[in-house]
Protein backbone atom coordinates (compact mmCIF):
# COMPACT_ATOMS: atom_id res chain seq x y z
CA UNK A 1 0.00 0.00 0.00
CA UNK A 2 1.13 3.63 -0.53
CA UNK A 3 2.51 5.54 2.45
CA UNK A 4 -0.28 6.13 4.95
CA UNK A 5 0.87 9.71 5.49
CA UNK A 6 -0.48 10.55 2.04
CA UNK A 7 -3.85 8.84 2.57
CA UNK A 8 -6.98 11.02 2.27
CA UNK A 9 -8.22 9.90 5.70
CA UNK A 10 -5.38 11.82 7.37
CA UNK A 11 -7.24 15.08 6.66
CA UNK A 12 -10.37 13.89 8.47
CA UNK A 13 -11.38 15.52 11.74
CA UNK A 14 -12.19 12.04 13.06
CA UNK A 15 -8.63 10.95 12.35
CA UNK A 16 -7.23 14.05 14.02
CA UNK A 17 -9.33 13.35 17.11
CA UNK A 18 -8.13 9.73 17.17
CA UNK A 19 -4.48 10.80 17.02
CA UNK A 20 -5.03 13.24 19.90
CA UNK A 21 -6.60 10.42 21.90
CA UNK A 22 -3.65 8.13 21.16
CA UNK A 23 -1.28 10.87 22.30
CA UNK A 24 -3.27 11.02 25.54
CA UNK A 25 -3.04 7.19 25.83
CA UNK A 26 -6.82 6.92 25.51
CA UNK A 27 -6.47 3.92 23.21
CA UNK A 28 -9.96 2.54 23.77
CA UNK A 29 -11.59 5.77 22.64
CA UNK A 30 -9.11 6.16 19.78
CA UNK A 31 -10.01 2.65 18.61
CA UNK A 32 -13.69 3.64 18.42
CA UNK A 33 -12.88 6.69 16.31
CA UNK A 34 -10.60 4.79 13.94
CA UNK A 35 -12.91 1.81 13.44
CA UNK A 36 -15.80 4.22 12.82
CA UNK A 37 -13.70 6.04 10.24
CA UNK A 38 -12.79 2.72 8.61
CA UNK A 39 -16.44 2.08 7.78
CA UNK A 40 -16.22 4.71 5.04
CA UNK A 41 -12.79 3.78 3.63
CA UNK A 42 -11.83 1.64 0.65
CA UNK A 43 -9.53 -1.35 0.90
CA UNK A 44 -6.38 0.62 0.10
CA UNK A 45 -6.99 3.20 2.81
CA UNK A 46 -7.77 0.46 5.34
CA UNK A 47 -4.45 -1.13 4.46
CA UNK A 48 -2.75 2.24 4.91
CA UNK A 49 -4.40 2.76 8.29
CA UNK A 50 -3.31 -0.72 9.31
CA UNK A 51 0.27 0.18 8.38
CA UNK A 52 0.01 3.35 10.47
CA UNK A 53 -1.13 1.34 13.47
CA UNK A 54 1.72 -1.13 12.95
CA UNK A 55 4.18 1.78 12.86
CA UNK A 56 2.67 3.07 16.11
CA UNK A 57 2.94 -0.35 17.76
CA UNK A 58 -0.80 -0.89 18.28
CA UNK A 59 -1.52 -4.51 17.26
CA UNK A 60 -4.78 -4.70 19.23
CA UNK A 61 -6.21 -1.71 17.37
CA UNK A 62 -4.97 -3.27 14.12
CA UNK A 63 -7.00 -6.40 14.77
CA UNK A 64 -10.08 -4.33 15.62
CA UNK A 65 -9.61 -2.37 12.39
CA UNK A 66 -9.25 -5.56 10.37
CA UNK A 67 -12.39 -7.06 11.90
CA UNK A 68 -14.45 -3.92 11.33
CA UNK A 69 -13.24 -3.73 7.72
CA UNK A 70 -14.22 -7.38 7.18
CA UNK A 71 -17.74 -6.56 8.36
CA UNK A 72 -17.89 -4.03 5.53
CA UNK A 73 -16.56 -6.41 2.90
CA UNK A 74 -12.85 -5.53 2.93
CA UNK A 75 -10.47 -8.37 3.78
CA UNK A 76 -7.03 -6.95 4.53
CA UNK A 77 -4.76 -9.56 6.09
CA UNK A 78 -2.10 -7.27 7.56
CA UNK A 79 -4.32 -5.63 10.19
CA UNK A 80 -6.69 -8.60 10.56
CA UNK A 81 -3.74 -10.87 11.34
CA UNK A 82 -1.57 -8.24 12.98
CA UNK A 83 1.95 -9.03 14.09
CA UNK A 84 2.84 -8.43 17.71
CA UNK A 85 6.25 -7.68 19.28
CA UNK A 86 6.03 -11.12 20.94
CA UNK A 87 7.05 -12.47 17.52
CA UNK A 88 10.56 -11.16 18.23
CA UNK A 89 10.96 -13.30 21.36
CA UNK A 90 12.44 -16.79 21.48
CA UNK A 91 9.65 -19.28 22.17
CA UNK A 92 9.68 -23.00 23.05
CA UNK A 93 7.06 -23.63 20.34
CA UNK A 94 6.70 -22.19 16.80
CA UNK A 95 6.07 -18.44 16.81
CA UNK A 96 3.09 -18.72 14.47
CA UNK A 97 1.29 -20.75 17.13
CA UNK A 98 1.97 -18.20 19.87
CA UNK A 99 0.67 -15.41 17.62
CA UNK A 100 -2.42 -17.38 16.59
CA UNK A 101 -3.29 -18.25 20.19
CA UNK A 102 -2.67 -14.73 21.55
CA UNK A 103 -4.70 -13.14 18.75
CA UNK A 104 -7.60 -15.50 19.37
CA UNK A 105 -7.42 -15.23 23.14
CA UNK A 106 -7.10 -11.48 23.66
CA UNK A 107 -7.02 -9.81 20.24
CA UNK A 108 -3.58 -8.67 21.48
CA UNK A 109 -5.10 -6.64 24.32
CA UNK A 110 -2.64 -7.14 27.22
CA UNK A 111 -5.02 -5.84 29.89
CA UNK A 112 -8.12 -7.93 29.25
CA UNK A 113 -9.69 -10.19 31.89
CA UNK A 114 -12.19 -12.84 30.77
CA UNK A 115 -15.46 -13.55 32.62
CA UNK A 116 -13.85 -16.69 34.10
CA UNK A 117 -10.72 -14.85 35.22
CA UNK A 118 -8.20 -15.58 32.45
CA UNK A 119 -5.72 -12.74 32.19
CA UNK A 120 -3.70 -10.81 29.70
CA UNK A 121 -2.27 -11.35 26.27
CA UNK A 122 -2.54 -15.16 26.26
CA UNK A 123 -5.47 -15.31 28.69
CA UNK A 124 -3.67 -17.41 31.26
CA UNK A 125 -5.65 -18.54 34.29
CA UNK A 126 -3.94 -17.50 37.55
CA UNK A 127 -3.75 -21.08 38.85
CA UNK A 128 -2.22 -22.29 35.59
CA UNK A 129 0.19 -19.35 35.57
CA UNK A 130 1.27 -20.22 39.10
CA UNK A 131 1.94 -23.82 38.07
CA UNK A 132 3.93 -22.78 35.01
CA UNK A 133 5.96 -20.28 37.02
CA UNK A 134 6.86 -23.20 39.27
CA UNK A 135 7.99 -25.29 36.29
CA UNK A 136 10.24 -22.42 35.20
CA UNK A 137 11.40 -21.63 38.73
CA UNK A 138 10.43 -17.97 38.32
CA UNK A 139 8.49 -15.77 40.72
CA UNK A 140 4.73 -15.86 40.27
CA UNK A 141 2.96 -12.51 40.09
CA UNK A 142 -0.75 -12.30 39.32
CA UNK A 143 -0.41 -8.55 38.75
CA UNK A 144 2.25 -9.07 36.07
CA UNK A 145 -0.15 -11.21 34.04
CA UNK A 146 -1.83 -7.90 33.12
CA UNK A 147 1.04 -5.44 33.35
CA UNK A 148 3.89 -7.39 31.72
CA UNK A 149 3.01 -8.88 28.30
CA UNK A 150 6.39 -10.60 28.04
CA UNK A 151 5.86 -12.37 31.38
CA UNK A 152 2.37 -13.39 30.27
CA UNK A 153 3.68 -14.66 26.94
CA UNK A 154 6.49 -16.68 28.53
CA UNK A 155 4.01 -18.47 30.78
CA UNK A 156 1.48 -19.02 27.98
CA UNK A 157 4.10 -20.29 25.53
CA UNK A 158 5.58 -22.62 28.14
CA UNK A 159 2.12 -24.06 28.75
CA UNK A 160 1.81 -24.56 24.99
CA UNK A 161 5.12 -26.44 25.06
CA UNK A 162 3.63 -28.82 27.63
CA UNK A 163 0.63 -29.33 25.32
CA UNK A 164 2.97 -29.86 22.37
CA UNK A 165 4.66 -32.70 24.24
CA UNK A 166 1.35 -34.17 25.36
CA UNK A 167 -0.18 -34.09 21.87
CA UNK A 168 2.99 -34.59 19.80
CA UNK A 169 2.80 -31.15 18.19
CA UNK A 170 -0.69 -31.58 16.76
CA UNK A 171 -2.38 -28.22 16.10
CA UNK A 172 -5.95 -29.42 16.60
CA UNK A 173 -5.36 -31.12 19.95
CA UNK A 174 -3.16 -28.32 21.26
CA UNK A 175 -5.73 -25.65 20.40
CA UNK A 176 -8.52 -27.72 21.94
CA UNK A 177 -6.41 -28.35 25.04
CA UNK A 178 -5.52 -24.69 25.48
CA UNK A 179 -9.17 -23.66 25.29
CA UNK A 180 -10.96 -26.48 27.08
CA UNK A 181 -8.20 -28.02 29.22
CA UNK A 182 -5.78 -30.80 28.23
CA UNK A 183 -7.90 -33.63 29.62
CA UNK A 184 -10.80 -32.87 27.28
CA UNK A 185 -9.16 -33.77 23.93
CA UNK A 186 -7.88 -36.97 25.55
CA UNK A 187 -11.42 -37.86 26.62
CA UNK A 188 -12.89 -37.02 23.22
CA UNK A 189 -10.31 -39.22 21.50
CA UNK A 190 -11.21 -42.06 23.85
CA UNK A 191 -14.88 -41.60 22.96
CA UNK A 192 -14.60 -41.08 19.19
CA UNK A 193 -11.14 -42.19 18.19
CA UNK A 194 -7.88 -40.46 17.40
CA UNK A 195 -7.95 -38.63 14.03
CA UNK A 196 -4.15 -38.53 14.04
CA UNK A 197 -4.20 -42.32 13.62
CA UNK A 198 -6.98 -42.21 11.05
CA UNK A 199 -9.67 -43.48 13.45
CA UNK A 200 -11.92 -40.63 12.29
CA UNK A 201 -11.68 -37.88 9.69
CA UNK A 202 -10.10 -34.89 11.42
CA UNK A 203 -12.69 -32.41 10.11
CA UNK A 204 -15.49 -34.62 11.39
CA UNK A 205 -13.67 -34.88 14.72
CA UNK A 206 -13.49 -31.09 15.02
CA UNK A 207 -17.16 -30.75 14.10
CA UNK A 208 -18.05 -33.22 16.86
CA UNK A 209 -16.33 -31.21 19.61
CA UNK A 210 -19.24 -30.79 22.04
CA UNK A 211 -18.41 -27.19 23.03
CA UNK A 212 -19.22 -24.65 20.32
CA UNK A 213 -16.65 -22.21 21.71
CA UNK A 214 -13.87 -24.80 21.53
CA UNK A 215 -14.99 -26.02 18.12
CA UNK A 216 -14.83 -22.47 16.73
CA UNK A 217 -11.58 -21.80 18.58
CA UNK A 218 -9.85 -24.79 16.99
CA UNK A 219 -10.98 -23.75 13.52
CA UNK A 220 -9.88 -20.13 13.95
CA UNK A 221 -6.48 -20.96 15.45
CA UNK A 222 -5.59 -23.60 12.86
CA UNK A 223 -6.62 -21.41 9.92
CA UNK A 224 -4.41 -18.62 11.32
CA UNK A 225 -1.25 -20.75 11.33
CA UNK A 226 -0.41 -20.58 7.58
CA UNK A 227 -1.24 -16.87 7.48
CA UNK A 228 1.10 -16.12 10.34
CA UNK A 229 3.83 -18.25 8.77
CA UNK A 230 3.50 -16.14 5.63
CA UNK A 231 3.57 -12.93 7.67
CA UNK A 232 6.77 -14.14 9.32
CA UNK A 233 8.34 -14.79 5.91
CA UNK A 234 8.09 -18.57 6.12
CA UNK A 235 6.50 -21.27 3.99
CA UNK A 236 2.78 -21.06 4.84
CA UNK A 237 2.26 -24.76 4.18
CA UNK A 238 5.25 -26.91 5.14
CA UNK A 239 2.80 -29.77 4.59
CA UNK A 240 -0.67 -29.68 3.00
CA UNK A 241 -3.21 -28.15 5.41
CA UNK A 242 -5.22 -31.37 5.60
CA UNK A 243 -2.04 -33.13 6.72
CA UNK A 244 -1.22 -30.42 9.26
CA UNK A 245 -4.56 -30.95 10.99
CA UNK A 246 -3.66 -34.56 11.79
CA UNK A 247 0.13 -34.24 11.80
CA UNK A 248 2.86 -32.91 14.09
CA UNK A 249 3.91 -29.50 12.74
CA UNK A 250 4.08 -27.76 16.14
CA UNK A 251 6.62 -29.82 18.04
CA UNK A 252 8.59 -28.09 20.82
CA UNK A 253 11.66 -26.21 19.61
CA UNK A 254 15.14 -26.75 21.04
CA UNK A 255 16.62 -23.72 22.83
CA UNK A 256 18.74 -21.49 20.60
CA UNK A 257 22.30 -22.68 20.37
CA UNK A 258 21.47 -26.37 20.63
Amino acid sequence: FPDWRDAPFTTSSVFTAAILLLDAEENVLAERFLTHLAESLDRQQIGQMGQMLEDLGLPHVQVMLGKRAAQYGHEVHAPYYALHPLAELEHPVPTELVLAIARRESEFDPGVISPVGARGLMQVMPRTAQDVAGWLDVEYSEAKLLTDPIYNTILGATYLERLARQFNGNAVMMAAGYNAGPSRPERWMEERGDPRRGDMDVIDWIEHIPFSETRNYVMRVTESLPIYRARLGRDPHPVPFSEELKGSTLLPLPPQGE
